[in-house]
């Protein structure tokens, strides 16, 4: 037994399977294309698969982790064209390799980066994009932060980084990195800051899709 990692996209319709769902079409996946996963022993068997920073559901990404323990000696020859062919419509294995020495650990995590998307009916509004640049070039930023352990007020400047946006026609779109693990701050929060400080805008549209996740010095996670 050894543990493999798979990096894939999850995109489309997918972006809408809970993380419950994501599990359980990845073990269906993988055994109708014979993956030898590694099962539990005992009464209530089953296998060991595990997402890194699991997506929130309506996200879609393109950098995303399973862990899996598998029982053959290395991993099965085009095991990427195997499961893209049972996979269902949104989700696309990238590469699948194996993690002799345990690999890269989930917890050194601490970026994420992120593309956002704005939208609108009736075109981008005029000074909309400058607006937002000039926003989140202030060193101040705060925002009342939710988490499991209750709320509070954060500077939203500490927890992102390399910002830019670029308005087209009908939509803005920004690419930003956001902080990810036990300090994450989700790229919502972006949206809920122009709707606080740039009340003038309505935004009716907005998508998050992830691209990359790194550690602390910026290594891309693998």
């Amino acid at each position: 037994m050894f543990k493999a990692r798979m990096k894939f996209a999850k995109e489309g319709r997918a972006k809408y399977i809970s993380h419950l769902d994501l599990m359980h079409a990845m073990q269906r996946s993988m055994a109708r294309c014979q993956m030898p996963l590694w099962f539990t022993e005992g009464f209530n068997q089953h296998a060991y698969v595990s997402v890194a920073l699991p997506l929130s559901t309506g996200y879609s990404g393109e950098c995303e982790f399973l862990d899996f323990n598998i029982t053959a000696e290395a991993v099965p020859e085009n095991a990427v064209e195997a499961l893209n062919d049972v996979f269902p419509e949104g989700l696309r294995a990238i590469e699948i390799y194996p993690l002799a020495d345990g690999g890269m650990k989930v917890g050194s995590i601490e970026w994420s980066q992120y593309r956002i998307t704005w939208g609108f009916e009736d075109g981008t509004p005029k000074g909309f994009a400058d607006d937002v640049r000039n926003l989140f070039r202030r060193p101040m930023v705060e925002i009342v932060k939710r988490s499991k352990r209750g709320e509070k007020t954060v500077n939203m400047r500490e927890l992102m980084r390399d910002l830019s946006v670029t308005d087209g026609p009908d939509e803005v779109t920004a690419v930003v990195t956001t902080a990810a693990g036990n300090n994450n701050m989700s790229p919502e929060y972006l949206t809920r800051a122009i709707r606080q400080y740039l009340p003038q805008y309505e935004i009716p549209f907005s998508a998050y899709h992830r691209m990359n996740v790194f550690t602390s010095d910026g290594t891309p996670f693998r």
